[in-house]
């Protein structure tokens, strides 16, 4: 494969980034794919349960008050009546009928699929994902993030491919624990990646390279709507489950065979690109074996907390999978619409296009905003945190004129823009921080910036009685600009003075 690489003239680090992009697309599949699917999981277990009812003898048993409204199966003994055929049977009759035959009850799906059970099954997968978010990050930093993130996504899409045998034998309770588990294992997917980028990626290509990588959610929510979209009839809600896992699983050994921790590790790059990348990285980045078990043993977990810029970070990150996850409603709204019509989702194209366009569009303004970003910085037209001030301050104005046009055709292009320069303003800034802990400063961000995944219900009841909650929303990206720092923090190079010391 060397041969190969060699011959295509392949640099590694672009590899690297390919895979981290599939990555992040195949987490945000095997997230949202429940999503599109539990309303025809719900019509399928309610079918079921009417076609094939539960049978319960009652033979030498007495009849109770409730066998009043039970279905009894016997042979009809009829009369002509006004026309129609009436059973004709004493109390003594349905007595003896009882007791010598079974009795069929169905029970009633919506007694088991409630609204409640509905809102815990969707907000079990954050309750396990902000879990291992820390964790995975200095899992990450510690043995690197190859094998925290293959593991992380090759776990998640076998219960992924399982999860059509669990829901069909175990009902809501057993997907419960199946989507706490599959965050569970997803947990360390943003953490890993960036422990990764922050060895492979050159500071001069931050901008481009990361946030095309890390906005790669959009292009999943995108797929995963495609994939759910081919098939609207009730019973086939399970392929999207099977297309899903069985990608993830072939990246997986993709990704394994050419994909490494860090550019010294890697047999396949060549000692130009190897060196390029030791030049342009973070000067503060440790990189030699000694450096890494002083960082081992060494968090710096008080001064963290403590910064200003980290709770910024965090702030940002949940407003913005607060606004992701409504557009990922949308686009569950859509394929029921679609369902509700009898329409697929060729023949509704124009509304698919319409609903699945700004996540596309999403992704590209954000190759654009961090393309802008390396630009500004490489010149000296702009410093690290000017440039990430100005791309929160871009956020600021879109969101603000998103929600004065929010019932209008363009407020749709400004939340496109916005998402955009979330990207390369503010998911880049755990590796500007402390390239060294970028993995930690990622699980704690994206894991904190989670928790609207698991309060959504009431965060968008709130939103709905009180109107002051979306001004709120835009006041606190006006503050985030105002402390979100590119620069190195200060407990980044705490373990370089225990290494010096």
């Amino acid at each position: 494969m060397r041969e190969i690489f060699d011959y295509l003239q392949v640099k590694q680090r672009f590899v690297l980034c390919y895979f981290s992009l599939l990555a992040i697309i195949n987490a945000y599949t095997i997230r949202h794919c429940l999503d599109f699917s539990l309303n025809r999981i719900m019509r399928e277990s309610k079918r079921l349960s009417k076609a094939k009812p539960t049978k319960m003898s009652l033979k030498g048993k007495p009849i109770s008050r409730s066998s009043r409204n039970t279905v009894v199966t016997f042979p009809q003994q009829t009369r002509q009546k006004a026309g129609r055929d009436v059973v004709k049977i004493t109390k003594r009759q349905m007595k003896e009928k009882l007791l010598q035959t079974s009795v069929i009850t169905t029970s009633n799906s919506s007694d088991v699929w409630t609204k409640q059970v509905q809102i815990l099954v969707t907000v079990s997968f954050y309750a396990g994902y902000m879990i291992t978010h820390i964790p995975g990050g200095r899992l990450a930093e510690r043995y690197g993030g190859k094998w925290i993130l293959g593991a992380s996504i090759l776990l998640s899409a076998i219960l992924t491919l399982l999860t059509p045998t669990i829901v069909r034998n175990g009902g809501p309770g057993a997907l419960m624990l199946l989507r706490l588990l599959i965050g569970f294992c997803e947990g360390p997917t943003f953490p890993a990646v960036s422990a990764l980028l922050a060895q492979w990626v050159p500071e001069n290509e931050r901008g481009l390279l990361c946030s095309c990588v890390l906005s790669g959610g959009e292009i999943g929510i995108t797929f995963v709507h495609l994939v759910n979209g081919m098939g609207l009839k009730d019973e086939d809600w399970a392929v999207a489950f099977y297309v899903v896992g069985s990608g993830a699983l072939l990246w997986f050994v993709g990704f394994i065979l050419v994909c490494y921790s860090k550019p010294d590790a890697s047999p396949y790059i060549q000692n130009s690109e190897r060196d390029y990348i030791r030049r342009q990285v973070s000067a503060t980045l440790l990189t030699t074996v000694e450096a890494d078990e002083v960082v081992n043993e060494a968090t710096p977990w008080s001064n963290m907390l403590m910064n200003a810029p980290i709770w910024a970070l965090i702030a940002a990150n949940m407003q913005h999978d607060w606004d992701q996850q409504e557009m990922a409603q949308e686009l569950e709204k859509l394929l029921q619409d679609l369902q509700t019509k009898g329409s697929t989702l060729w023949k509704g194209l124009e509304s698919s296009l319409r609903v699945t366009a700004p996540h596309l569009y999403s992704w590209l303004a954000s190759l654009t905003s961090g393309t802008l970003c390396d630009y500004l910085i490489a010149h000296g037209i702009l410093s690290r945190t000017q440039t990430r001030r100005l791309m929160s301050w871009l956020i600021f104005v879109s969101i603000s004129m998103y929600l004065v046009h929010e019932k209008e055709d363009g407020a749709r292009a400004w939340s496109v823009l916005a998402f955009g320069a979330y990207y390369a303003g503010i998911k880049v800034l755990p590796l500007d921080m402390s390239p060294n802990f970028a993995g930690t400063l990622m699980g704690i961000s994206n894991g904190l910036g989670s928790l609207p995944g698991l309060l959504l219900p009431l965060l968008q009841q709130l939103e709905s009685e009180y109107a002051i909650v979306g001004s709120i929303r835009a006041a606190l990206w006006l503050i985030c600009a105002g402390y979100i720092s590119g620069d190195v923090q200060s407990y980044n190079r705490m373990p370089m003075r225990q290494a010096e010391g």
